[in-house]
Parts: C-alpha cells; structure tokens; sequence
C-alpha cells in the first residue's frame, strides 16, 4: 500500500494576548481610523448606530414620486465574481405534480414548496463584522475566535440588524463622472472620485448616509457573452483604503458598490486583498453591501437630477450569520 503523505502544518504558537470575559482581546489596538469604543465598548452593530430615528424619519421626507428601485440581482443566475457557489434551487413538491394527480394535494389541489440552499453572500448582500478580521480581532475587539465553524459568531451575528438598514440613500455616479459606461477593472476609487461624483451631481453626503457607488462594473459583466475570459476574471474597481478616512470622517452609515468585492481588486500596491475589509469592517465597523445592481437607479438619477432617497434593506435575521442576502429597496 502506497504511504499517504501528511497534510503540511506550519505549526503554532499559542497567542500572547488574553481574551476577557465579554470576549474582547485586552490591550487590542485599531487602525488610525477606527470607531472602537464610540457606540459603546460593547456595541455590535457599527456605524448602524448612525441610523437615528430621527434620521430615518428625515430620510422618509425624500419619498416624492414613489418610484421604487430594487438594487438586488435575481437569486438563481451566475453572479458576477465567482468568488462563492451558485444557490442551489431546490423543489420538494410542485403545483405540477399536483395537476398531473400525483401532487402533496392529489388531484384536487395543487401545491408547491421549495427550498434554497445557498452561500449567505453569493448575491447581493451584506458583510457581517465576523466576516473579515485582523490580528485575531474583530470590530470593537472582539475576538476572532469568537467566530466557528460550530458555533456561529458568538458576537456580532448579522441578526443584531434585524431591525434593518433604513435612512438616506445617496448614489454618486463615479462612472458617469468619469465619462465611461463601466470603470475599468483594478481602477480605485478614492476621495477624489467620491468628492467629484458628489459635486457634479450637486448633492452632499451627510452623517448617517448609505452611499451607493455606482462603477457598471455588475451591469457590464452580465452583458458578457458566455464563456468570455473577462467574464470570469476577478479584477474589478472598487473603493480604495485611501478612502477610509473620508468614510470616517463623512459618518457614513453604510458603502455599497455594483461590484463583488466593494474593494478594488486587485488591491493596490503596498495593500493585501483583505486590507480594505480589515479598516472597514473591523476598523470601523462599517455596513458593507455587495453586489448592488445601481444601474437603473442610477439612469434615472442621471435623467430626474435627484441623487438620494429613501433607503430600506432588512438583513436576515440568521443567528451567528456572517453575512446576509439583502433586497435593497430605493424610493424617491
């Protein structure tokens, strides 16, 4: 019998940092830019503590004309990115069946129920603070050990935002600033690009905004002829680490981008892939969205010259989830 070869291990060395009893890791340090202990030392939900009542209820006063715009991308078809496996679609019994006579309500009725299995973050959706860590922490300090296999995050599940994501949306078109019907994958967007977007749309980013950056990136690649090698590459534009400070400093609630990653990919020189995600998630404890389809609403936006509305989105409220599919809804 051939010999099987041992699985490489790199070996470990036990942590030097203790974690106290509310599982934050004593002594941790953020990044420059950072909102640990502003919301409460043992806050969970970020920069969702901006979305105040009465900014929701201000947010609502934009509702004009009620249009509505839908910023998901169908559940079902490839998403662009690849990153994660399609859902899978699944029926235990169907109203077909039952006109064949063979259904769960026999002939007389005619019944259907289905099932989906499928990555939390595998369509348009939102990164959960146990998401994406550094140096053992998560935002606030918690501990990245907090967060396993068998036990779901044991702090900052995505269920803390249960309540949903409402208050004003902005969307800054930094394609249609730059003149071009999709940025080029790999190109960053940082303050400057936020900052023109917003002054030639005329419109301002207050504390408290969703800012919906829209790059054609996802709109471009579902227009891709299958099998093309663009369609499968990764490279994207996406917001740039040098934009953390402005994200900061704008109190944005939430940053959603029509791209798989909301971070430029690859990332830029001197930054690993997950930099980004390491200063906003864990520095910052920033809502991040993925995957937003803002094409329509930034079509519109570009013909009516109104720029913001009335925001919704209600993540799941899955226990010990990391991530959750998201049906952002626009209303102007």
């Amino acid at each position: 019998m051939r010999d099987i070869p041992d699985v490489p291990f790199a070996g470990w060395d036990p942590p030097a940092y203790r974690v106290d009893t509310d599982g934050k890791v004593v002594g941790a340090e953020p990044g420059p830019h950072h909102n640990w202990g502003r919301f409460g030392e043992l806050d969970q939900i970020g920069t969702a503590n901006h979305l105040t009542a009465e900014r929701v209820a201000a947010a609502a006063t934009l509702v004009k004309t009620g249009k509505r715009f839908s910023l998901a991308l169908p559940i079902g078809p490839p998403t662009p990115g690849g990153y994660r496996a399609e859902p899978l679609h699944l029926y235990r019994f169907a109203a077909g069946d039952g006109v064949l006579g063979s259904g769960r309500g026999g002939s007389a009725f005619q019944v259907s129920d289905d099932y989906v299995v499928m990555a939390l973050q595998a369509s348009t959706q939102l990164d959960g603070f146990g998401h994406v860590g550094g140096d053992s922490t998560l935002y606030n300090g918690y501990w990245a050990g907090l967060v396993t296999a068998t036990g779901g995050a044991r702090r900052l599940g995505v269920h803390h935002l249960a309540c949903g994501i409402v208050g004003r949306a902005v969307l800054l078109d930094v394609a249609r600033h730059l003149g071009v019907a999709h940025l080029e994958p790999g190109l960053p967007i940082g303050p400057d690009e936020l900052d023109g977007a917003a002054a030639a749309q005329g419109v301002h980013v207050h504390p408290g905004d969703i800012v919906l950056v829209h790059t054609g990136h996802v709109g471009w690649k579902l227009g891709l002829p299958a099998g093309s090698p663009e369609a499968t590459n990764r490279s994207e534009p996406g917001i740039s680490t040098r934009a953390i400070p402005w994200l900061h400093d704008h109190d944005v609630a939430m940053i959603a981008t029509d791209t798989a990653a909301c971070s430029v990919v690859p990332a830029e020189p001197g930054d690993e892939f997950l930099t980004w995600h390491v200063a906003a998630l864990r520095d910052l404890g920033l809502l991040v969205g993925e995957l937003f389809d803002l094409d329509e609403l930034a079509d519109d936006c570009a013909d009516d010259g109104v720029s913001e509305g009335f925001f919704v989105a209600a993540p799941m409220p899955l226990v010990g989830s990391s991530g959750s599919p998201l049906n952002p809804i626009v209303v102007k």
